[in-house]
């Protein structure tokens, strides 16, 4: 009995060890069984956000079309191995909207660096009054490429001087080629022009007369032409006949607005002299007709022609004026080299409409001007003398030097 109790007892023992068995055994299996689940479902989750951010980028920017290339992008937003992938493609949507940094600009481990990119090219628009050999250095800027050399494509067209007065003052012009005497009256009534430059502090103007006349007194009672009342050619005659003492015994008319339409009114009889520069003054001497009054050789400072802008975009274009003045800079010391003759008389000869035997003579007419000053700096005696001529009230009183600006020229001069 003793041993039939042993027994049963064993038997209990042995089925208890085999039920805790079966019962801890499933639990290790599951953990197992969910792990490769676990795998599958991390995949496919990784697709979905990734389309709907490229849906959300499209939307966000409707004007820039698809890039083939954009695809790579999307993986921007998965993990880090297809970031680094994406980044690497240059022509994304992203990279196609917003400006490269200087991070992205590095160039990948033994790659050619790209080429820097030039400056941007900067157009403005100038003018000159007459199609006269004094504004050389402003032609030659622009024919030989020293305006371009500075980032700046500069228009250049034929605008009669009180005209550009108007056009500065609206910003139809940028830069103007027009006489102290314009740029003061203006300013005198109300206008912020300035003049940064000059062209000639002489007067390359001439008084012709019908050869009958052989002196300036003798053309008492009778009637000269000038382009335009207030003009450059207009301010000449003034001043010559003021040196003769003949400012009141002789009318000035304005006589076409051109040089060349003085000389066909003179032709016509309808005055009987006229304020000429060259190369009509050539034209003129070939026609029989008399120089009474040779204003470079007179010797009495008159600014002729100046680089004028108004004071308005001086201030808000700095970095534009600047570089045109060391563009003209630039030019005027090309003029003034003798080895560059034959290249100036081109450009003389172009713009004055003439041939090289004229554009010679336009040549010898400015080359004393150009070799005279290393800097086309204004000469204050220059526009003072305008001033006194000027028939405008408080001219004649008023200071010279708040009329034009030196300071400019001077930063970008040449040593010496």
């Amino acid at each position: 009995m003793s041993q039939c109790l042993r027994w049963i007892a064993a038997l209990v023992v042995v089925l208890a060890t085999a039920c805790t068995a079966s019962t801890s055994a499933p639990p290790t299996q599951p953990p197992a069984a969910t792990s490769a689940p676990t795998a599958i479902p991390a995949a496919k989750p990784t697709s979905p956000p990734a389309t709907a951010a490229a849906a959300a980028g499209a939307t966000a920017t409707p004007n820039i079309p698809p890039q083939p290339t954009a695809v790579p992008a999307v993986a921007t937003t998965a993990a880090k191995p297809a970031a680094t992938a994406a980044a690497a493609v240059p022509a994304t949507r992203e990279a196609a909207a917003t400006p490269p940094t200087s991070q992205t600009a590095v160039p990948a481990a033994g790659a050619t660096p790209p080429p820097a990119k030039p400056a941007a090219t900067i157009s403005v628009k100038g003018a000159y009054a007459q199609a006269s050999s004094v504004q050389g250095a402003l032609y030659i800027a622009r024919e030989n490429g020293f305006f371009a050399r500075h980032g700046l494509e500069v228009d250049l067209s034929q605008v009669g001087g009180t005209q550009q007065v108007a056009a500065l003052l609206s910003g139809e012009l940028q830069f103007g080629a027009l006489g102290a005497n314009e740029v003061a009256n203006a300013d005198l009534r109300g206008a912020d022009l300035v003049m940064i430059a000059t062209c000639s502090d002489l007067p390359i103007f001439s008084l012709f007369a019908n050869k009958k006349y052989t002196a300036v007194p003798e053309l008492a009672g009778q009637s000269i032409g000038v382009t335009t009342a207030g003009s450059a050619t207009d301010a000449a005659a003034h001043l010559f006949l003021k040196q003769f003492d003949m400012l009141d015994k002789v009318k000035i008319l304005p006589a076409g607005g051109t040089v060349p339409a003085i000389l066909a009114a003179m032709d016509q009889g309808n005055i009987a002299g006229g304020i000429l520069s060259p190369p009509t003054t050539s034209r003129a001497e070939e026609a029989g007709y008399a120089e009474l009054v040779n204003g470079a050789k007179l010797g009495v400072p008159m600014n002729h022609s100046g680089i004028a802008v108004s004071r308005g975009y001086l201030k808000d274009h700095a970095d534009e004026v600047k570089s045109f003045l060391t563009a003209y800079q630039e030019a005027w010391t090309y003029a003034a080299d003798p080895a560059n003759k034959a290249g100036v008389i081109g450009v003389l000869a172009k713009y004055t409409q003439s041939d090289e035997r004229l554009g010679e003579i336009s040549y010898q007419a400015m080359i004393p001007i150009w070799t005279g000053n290393k800097t086309p700096r204004v000469n204050p005696q220059a526009v003072s003398n305008l001033l006194q001529v000027s028939g405008v009230p408080d001219a004649a009183t008023a200071n010279p030097e708040q009329f034009f600006d030196d300071s400019l020229i001077d930063s970008v001069a040449p040593p010496g």
